[in-house]
């Protein structure tokens, strides 16, 4: 997958409502007429895409068939590495919800002058991420959860030098030495979930 702005991202797109899928992948287009946008509607359309399109971008409108945060979840656990961004009308429950889970931003769509710029951030965040093979992620992912070394052996069914070998070699690739620099870093790209959403300007009432 390419994530280089200049070559295009592949976006995905979750939504139902032709007027709502049609504002949104023109604001993605003509940022960059290499962009390819694939739009979906259903759970199974979902799916599908995820696997054979390998989008680097994933955007999500309200009123889908398969709920946000079950799209969240299925997006996660296929392409970790690409950002999961929702759509609405209005902040809802379930955005922060979905944000707390690791989505990246909530893009309210009477302002979808921070669609892309959003895009970008959340590309640029994930880029260190895609350098890190699966285990590596797991690796990570149980280190931002204050796992131990040992504990993470045990999880993974591997030795601790292996653990070890991993975490050195997810520090280098990440260019990230410290361990609560690790968990930010983990907590900002959504690999664990936070105890609170992050807030965001239309979050404010």
């Amino acid at each position: 997958m390419s994530t280089s702005p200049s070559l295009g991202l592949r976006v995905l797109l979750l939504a139902t409502d032709p007027r709502d899928a049609e504002l949104i992948t023109g604001a993605v287009a003509r940022t960059n007429p290499r962009n390819t946008i694939v739009q979906v509607e259903t759970k199974a359309a979902f799916v599908r895409a995820l696997e054979v399109f390998e989008p680097d971008v994933i955007l999500c409108d309200h009123g889908a068939e398969v709920s946000a945060v079950g799209a969240l979840r299925l997006a996660q656990a296929q392409l970790p590495a690409s950002p999961f961004l929702l759509l609405a009308d209005r902040f809802q429950q379930s955005d922060g919800d979905c944000l707390r889970m690791g989505a990246w931003d909530c893009i309210i769509r009477s302002d979808l002058s921070r669609l892309v710029p959003a895009i970008k951030l959340a590309v640029e965040a994930r880029t260190p991420l895609r350098r890190l093979s699966t285990r590596q992620r797991e690796v990570l992912q149980l280190l931002a959860m204050g796992c131990s070394t040992r504990e993470i052996a045990c999880r993974l069914h591997r030795s601790v030098k292996t653990v070890e070998t991993h975490r050195a070699a997810v520090q280098k690739r990440l260019g990230i030495r410290q361990l609560a620099n690790l968990v930010r870093y983990s907590l900002r790209v959504g690999l664990v979930e936070r105890e609170e959403p992050r807030q965001f300007e239309h979050a404010v009432a």
